[in-house]
Formats: structure tokens, sequence, C-alpha cells
């Protein structure tokens, strides 16, 4: 079969490539002239890309991302010419038929995801996940899916399994409050036949599922994490579920992690399926973009996805529990709508923070507006402005650690430094 992928750098668009990729398919598409970190995937999978244009034919089946309409030239021609196609949603539903898990949550769904994966490679499985990465198999016998809750896409599923990390309210250029954000979990729940949920989690506590099934550090939750040792590279855990006690270890910092990794755990023990857990946990590495670290003699340059108030405070408390170094932190907002509906939140979770630099809001799918970036600065106020004179500067830095924080292109300047040191 041949696909051609209207948008193929989303994350997304770009994981689902790879799967097809995988698969056998012939795998093609298009997308903005502007660099992506998505790239780097296509671009191991052998995957051609070009910056979109009108000049397609009928010749493939054309997968669309959400983040076009017939606005664009080439969903505008597709539409046209009457040729086959579905929206990528749509595609996933009817393309995956096998035993789908889905992992949602506001925070740590990318990373959920790619522990699942670690632990299953050895299965016959397909994943896609949020940070470009997939896996496709043949005669695969589980779909692992990261659920993004934007624009209820979530609901677009059905699931025999689905995690809910944690509810967290985001996205208010779409969800008009709390409550309108909470209904869309309350909604998801009802597509899955077991609901795996961070017990602990306020939100989650007010979901109603039949065959609900909890973790977390609360004594009343089925798979209860009553035991934390911390270590020089990560914890050691006990987990207790129906009198069963299993010990992990886990080389990650943080709590959010840790709830990650049980999350996993218990899907897998729901699963039954005989496999290697502490092992594929030893050899887990994070995300792209999930605390990507490199040295520079004293000093540790990482990058991170982090955008919302909540995700960086545990970051900022993950670091300062792996590394005694004070912290510079070069951040780029995310969108003028997160920003300015949650701005109490951005300004009390920096605190921890020695020194803070502050970029032009990446927009993604909003419109620049000069008012806007002017009531974003009013909110960071308290930062300096990231410009050439702050990076000269970060060279001569010694003992620290740098991070370059956001969700949109703030990777650029990490590396911008880090190869020019």
């Amino acid at each position: 079969m041949k696909y051609y992928l209207v948008g193929i750098k989303g994350t997304g668009m770009s994981s689902l490539a790879c799967i097809l990729k995988d698969m056998g398919n012939v795998v093609t598409g298009s997308d903005v002239k502007e660099h992506f970190f998505t790239e780097k995937s296509l671009d191991e999978k052998n995957i051609t890309y070009e910056e979109f244009t009108d000049e397609v034919t009928n010749e493939y089946f054309y997968i669309i991302s959400s983040a076009y309409d017939i606005n664009n030239i080439v969903v505008k021609k597709i539409i046209n010419e009457n040729y086959n196609y579905m929206y990528y949603h749509e595609f996933i539903e009817f393309f995956f038929k096998k035993k789908k898990i889905g992992i949602c949550g506001s925070h740590g769904k990318t990373t959920t995801t790619k522990v699942i994966a670690k632990v299953l490679e050895d299965k016959n499985i397909c994943y896609l996940s949020g940070d470009s990465s997939g896996k496709g198999t043949k005669n695969y016998e589980y779909f692992v899916l990261e659920a993004c809750e934007y624009k209820n896409h979530f609901l677009s599923y059905t699931y025999d399994y689905l995690i809910m990390t944690n509810i967290d309210y985001d996205h208010p250029d779409y969800f008009k409050n709390k409550d309108d954000y909470l209904q869309a979990f309350q909604e998801v729940s009802k597509k899955t036949k077991c609901l795996i949920a961070n017990g602990d989690d306020e939100n989650i506590k007010r979901i109603k599922h039949k065959n609900k099934i909890t973790y977390g550090f609360n004594y009343d939750n089925d798979y209860v994490i009553y035991s934390i040792n911390k270590y020089k590279n990560g914890y050691f855990i006990s987990i207790v579920n129906r009198e069963k006690e299993e010990k992990l270890y886990i080389p990650l910092f943080g709590k959010h992690n840790i709830l990650n990794v049980v999350a996993s755990y218990v899907l897998v023990d729901l699963l039954k399926i005989d496999v290697q857990f502490q092992k594929k946990i030893y050899e887990f590495k994070l995300p792209k973009r999930r605390m990507e670290e490199v040295k520079y003699k004293s000093n540790i340059l990482i990058c991170d996805y982090a955008h919302h108030p909540t995700e960086i405070k545990a970051l900022i408390e993950a670091i300062l529990e792996k590394y005694e170094k004070e912290i510079i932190i070069i951040f780029q907002p995310h969108t003028y709508s997160r920003t300015l509906a949650l701005k109490e939140d951005f300004r009390k979770c920096f605190e921890k923070a020695k020194k803070l630099y502050i970029m032009n809001t990446f927009i993604s799918r909003e419109q620049y507006d000069q008012n806007k970036e002017r009531e974003v600065k009013k909110v960071f106020s308290f930062f300096d402005d990231y410009d050439e004179k702050v990076y000269l500067s970060l060279k001569k830095e010694t003992n620290k650690v740098i991070l370059f924080l956001g969700a949109g292109t703030v990777d650029k300047e990490m590396e911008k430094l880090y190869n020019n040191l």
C-alpha cells in the first residue's frame, strides 16, 4: 500500500509514518519547510517528505493531520479531486483492530507509552508515541497508543485498556474551563473495557468506571507504592497488590516517573504477560526531549519538552534530586492561551531556579499578536530576555545545570550552544 501523510512532521503523524513503513508500506508526505525534531525519526526510516504542494496524484491513500483543513493546498487538492483519504484519528481507529492499549492524561503520556513499548518490545506490538517514534509489526497482538485529549481526539478511539496518568487543566484554547476538561476524561473512560488510573489524583477520583484499577502512593489504591528508597541513580520501590509484593529498581528521578513506571507494571500484571520487567526498566531511556542531557566540562545541559506549570515544577524537582547544582533556565512559552490562562501557576513553578531567561512565545497553532506577547512577558517579568549577550555568558558558566525548556524550538538553542562549546 502507498500512503501519503499531510503534515507528516507532527509528533503523532511522524510516528504513524514510521509504523506504516515498518509494516512494509510505501510512505511519503509533506509539511511546512520549518525544521522539527521529528524529522530525525523520518530520516532514520528513509521516509521522504517535501514542502506542501498541490502536485499530488491519486496513486496514494492520504492521511491528513487534524491540524489542516481545506485551506491547506494539499488537502484542497485531495478533496476537490475526490482522492481516497482519512484524517489521522479516523485512520488509527479504522486501521488498528487488535487489542488496543491507550495512554491518556495531562502529563506523562509519552514516557508511559515508551515504558510500555520497551517492556513489551519482545512481543508482537505496534506502538505510537508522542515523541515521533513508532514501531510497526505486521502480525501484531497489541497496539500501544498515546491518546491526546486536545480537541477531544482521544474520543476517536476504543480501548481494551486505558491508562489515565493524571488530569490537570490544559488546552484552554479548546476546553472552556476545568469542568469541561474533566468531562472529556469522563467521556473517554466510557470507551475502554478496563481503566488503569492514578488513584492519588483528585480529579481522577471523580471518574466513574465499573472496571477501574488504581495505583499510587495512597493506601486505598489497588496497587500501592509503599516504600521508596533513593539511591545515586534512581529509586528502589515496593509495590503491593492483593498480598503480592514486587520490588523494583527505577533508574529515573522524580516521583512522576515512579508513577509512570508503576502504571506500566499494573498493565503488564493485568495482561498476565511473561516479560523481564526489571531488566527492561533498567535498560529504559527517556523519550526524545524528555530530560535529554549532555555534559560540557562541569556543566550539564538539559533539553526538556515540559511546557505546563505542573510538568515544569516536577522536572525542576527531579533535576535538583539528581544534581547538586544551581539551575539556569531558558524558557520558551508555548501558546498565548495556555500561558495567560495559567499565568499564576507559571509565576510559581520556577521559584527554585537560580537564573531565568525568556524567549518569545512559540505560538504553534495560534496567530502572532504583539499585545499578547507583551502580556506574556509581563507574566514572566522576573525573567531576563534571552539574547546573544546571554548566549555568550552561558559559555562561561561552570558547575551549573543549564535547562532549555519548552515544547517549541528551544532545542535549537541548546544545539547551538553545545556545538559551539
